[in-house]
């Protein structure tokens, strides 16, 4: 038996696909190569190369000699099934594995409205390398990112400065910035606490005062979470 008859016989496994169809996706798999340069990659005289590029189906083992030398995945390159790069899905696992993503929100956090959405409200997604969260000790299901929206808060957070927020940590801690909500609106400051329930929310703009709430008499503020990144424009 030849060798062109055996390929004929190892060709009944993929009848079923329209070799029409197969000859067009090699030949996007070849592109602007040459047919005579490309046969040489598989190994493959370049008279068969052409008579699969006119309708003629390839047993299994040119098939994947051809994916091979173009970079296609084999499984399309046959059937027309699944991603067309071989190495799609394994660039989208790594992609996962190397960034989370962060949901964002269309909120102003100084006029915004009284409460975070949920996730499924989200307008926008930022990328972190996981590394990152884990060292900052962060957890994606926690965090949020808005809007600052003024300038009270300048020099550190300027008007329209992206803040990533951790709704986990809703507990003061003297120095650090809060997003708060009170009179149904949201704010941020930086917290410093005093004797008893007293609390002072500080502008780092120092054109605007301190201002002095209880958290006991104050009965619709809430903590939503700490600011615990700023994304700044040089």
């Amino acid at each position: 038996m030849s060798g062109e008859e055996k390929h004929s016989e190892l060709s009944s496994d993929i009848q079923p696909y329209n070799p029409e169809l197969f000859s067009e996706r090699l030949r996007i798999a070849i592109g602007n190569e040459s047919t005579n340069r490309f046969a040489k990659k598989c190994g493959i005289g370049e008279s068969l190369v052409r008579k699969y590029l006119n309708g003629s189906l390839p047993g299994i083992d040119k098939a994947l000699a051809m994916a091979r030398a173009s970079g296609v995945s084999l499984d399309w390159l046959v059937s027309g099934e699944g991603s067309m790069r071989a190495d799609e899905k394994a660039d989208e696992a790594s992609l996962d594995d190397e960034f989370a993503m962060v949901p964002g929100y269309n909120i102003q956090v100084a006029a915004g409205d009284g409460a975070l959405p949920g996730p499924e409200n989200a307008t926008r997604k930022l990328a972190f390398r996981h590394k990152w969260l884990r060292y900052r000790g962060l957890k994606v299901k926690n965090l949020a990112l808005v809007f600052a929206k003024g300038d009270s808060m300048e020099p550190t957070i300027d008007d329209n400065n992206t803040v990533m927020i951790d709704t986990s940590q809703k507990e003061l801690r003297d120095g650090s910035i809060y997003v708060i909500r009170t009179n149904d609106h949201l704010i941020i400051k930086r917290i410093q606490t005093r004797l008893g329930s007293q609390v002072l929310l500080i502008s780092d703009n120092k054109a605007y005062p301190p201002i002095e709430v209880s958290m006991d008499e104050v009965n619709d503020l809430e903590v939503i979470g700490r600011a615990v990144w700023i994304g700044k424009d040089l």
